[in-house]
């Protein structure tokens, strides 16, 4: 009776270990770097001026508005933006 228990303690703690390598791999890794690189140290913090996030310069998508660089988080911000100034001009 104790041998049955503690084979089944064995391959219960083997099958846990395996599902939390499985899936709990993904939830560890770090999102939005490609290759996760770490950040540099002079890469500021900027906010995008559509939706209000704030990124990256390195992660951001820039735009040159009249000597005025501005960073957006996606093309979807950047052209509501760009939408937005042709609207109000």
């Amino acid at each position: 009776m104790f041998v049955r228990l503690l084979i089944f303690l064995i391959i219960g703690m083997v099958v846990y270990r395996a599902a939390k390598t499985w899936f709990g791999g993904a939830t560890q890794r770090q999102v939005g770097r490609p290759g996760n690189l770490p950040q540099r140290a002079d890469d500021a913090l900027v906010q995008d001026p559509q939706c209000g996030v704030y990124l990256t310069r390195s992660d951001g998508i820039a735009l040159n508005i009249d000597g005025q660089v501005l960073y957006f988080c996606s093309e979807a911000c950047k052209e509501k933006y760009l939408a937005g100034k042709t609207d109000s001009v």
